[in-house]
């Protein structure tokens, strides 16, 4: 659906979402290895470089209170200027918008993300409907009315993306233009999710089952990555005709490529993940590609920075 010659790349440099630093530097060291010159010299005809944020936003320290989120102002502001920044590099009129590249920093920019491809899908004619494949180990549908929460926003992702039980009320503003969540059953795969994480807890996997949602484990995508990202898409490309695919490393066992920000060992090899990743940006509705959770501070020399990003490059290239 994207204009295949057109790439829009955003850049968000924050970690305020989590307490581990690092995932703020990723950003820029997507810069230092050169993906936008890459990506020229792939031979795409447009290449655009925007910056989320002013200055990277990161973790402070702050009083915690048992059904609160740590840091929210803070969040929700990354999130409104991520929001404006996507609304700005789509086009106005009903061409083909570039290729949305997001490179983070954080997973919870996510809703922000998707609310400004539904405004734009909104005003197409007829209306589009905008689907996600979201790549992550985690089910992220943590929130702050958990008895355990640890008021983190980055474990409340899906959460606030489904606005399932417990999301915040401020973050009901990334929405679509009817106001209904970004995300439903009928427009979201999670896929990569590693069915035996101790975090992702059995009334996460409840919820998301009784509400018919389509979950992908790792264990699976391991096996047969291509198959898998297959069936994925002919899920989605039946019912949306736009289709932002979201990259958590942490869905890369850390054991082959210890990029991500909090390993998680899925047992999905860096190899096995682009496999996949290659059969869904072939489509002709891939709309944008979300990439998360990198800490560059678990990379030297930024080598395995540099791997992702030739890779994402000549998957883009060959678009």
């Amino acid at each position: 659906m994207a204009d295949t010659g057109s790439v829009a790349i955003t850049y968000v440099p924050a970690d305020c979402g989590s307490i581990i630093p690092g995932k703020s530097k990723a950003p820029e060291a997507f810069q230092n290895v050169g993906i936008a010159n890459k990506l020229r010299h792939a031979g795409l005809s447009s290449v655009s470089e925007y910056h989320a944020l002013d200055s990277p936003e990161r973790y402070a320290t702050t009083d915690f209170v048992p059904g609160s989120v740590r840091n929210e102002d803070l969040n929700i502001s990354v999130c409104q200027r991520v929001y404006r920044t996507i609304n700005h590099s789509l086009p106005t009129t009903s061409t083909r918008p570039p290729l949305q590249l997001v490179l983070g920093g954080e997973c919870c920019m996510l809703p922000a993300i998707l609310s400004a491809f539904w405004q734009w899908a909104d005003k197409q004619s007829p209306p589009m409907r905008v689907g996600l494949i979201y790549i992550d180990a985690d089910t992220d549908l943590t929130s702050p009315t958990d008895s355990d929460s640890t008021g983190f926003f980055a474990g409340m992702n899906m959460t606030h993306l489904i606005r399932a039980p417990g999301a915040l009320q401020s973050m009901e503003q990334f929405s679509r233009s009817s106001g209904e969540p970004v995300c439903d059953a009928t427009n979201t795969i999670l896929f990569g999710t590693n069915m035996s994480l101790s975090g992702n807890k059995n009334e996460h996997f409840t919820y998301l089952f009784d509400n018919s949602y389509k979950v992908v484990g790792s264990a699976s995508v391991a096996r047969e990555p291509e198959q898998r990202a297959r069936e994925a898409l002919k899920y989605l490309e039946d019912r949306v005709d736009i289709i932002m695919v979201h990259l958590d490393v942490d869905s890369i066992d850390p054991r082959m490529f210890p990029l991500a920000n909090v390993p998680d060992f899925t047992g999905v090899t860096f190899e096995q993940m682009m496999r996949a990743l290659k059969v869904l940006l072939v489509s002709t509705k891939i709309g944008g590609l979300t990439v998360a959770e990198v800490n560059p501070d678990h990379d030297p020399g930024l080598k395995m920075v540099e791997r992702l990003v030739d890779q994402i490059v000549g998957m883009v290239s060959a678009r």
